[in-house]
């Protein structure tokens, strides 16, 4: 049935359907790490599966790591926060809120490491066509600085 056609209330429940269902991407994810002098890039091209819910962004995606494993992932998006959990070979929880520290857990071939984030920038646009993250955080453990990274995403739906 075309939109012109419907009453308010199927219009509604037809919205309410399509937020419920999600939307799929072609989500790239692009890393920058630079500490200790070294700069290193790191990207992902994989689909996702993208939901907006009670004002929150939902991005959920896969992606293989270099022994085969395969990780899930699911990024959330607030306005000035965003969260990174990541399970499979791991559980790792990373939290970024603008202006302030956040406990996090990663997940590294070393074990599991206790990190602090500091959160400098986060950039968050939607669009009809998409969808584009910018996030310029920095890692700390005990206090010591670890590494700086830059982070895009960038969705276009399909």
């Amino acid at each position: 049935m075309p939109w012109s056609a419907m009453t308010g209330d199927a219009m509604e429940d037809c919205a309410k359907k399509e937020r419920k269902a999600g939307k799929k991407l072609h989500l790239t994810i692009r890393g920058v790490q630079t500490g200790f002098g070294e700069e290193e890039v790191t990207e992902i091209a994989t689909t996702a599966d993208y939901f907006h819910r009670a004002g929150k962004h939902y991005i959920f995606y896969e992606e293989r790591t270099e022994e085969g494993h395969i990780i899930k992932n699911r990024l959330t998006i607030d306005p000035d926060r965003v969260e990174l959990k990541k399970s499979g070979a791991g559980e790792s929880l990373l939290r970024f809120r603008f202006g302030h520290s956040q406990p996090c857990r990663y997940h590294s071939s070393a074990g599991p490491l206790e990190l602090m984030s500091d959160t400098k920038r986060i950039d968050f646009h939607r669009d009809k066509k998409g969808i584009r993250l910018h996030l310029d955080y920095s890692f700390y453990a005990a206090g010591m600085l670890m590494s700086e990274y830059r982070l895009t995403v960038s969705g276009r739906f399909i």
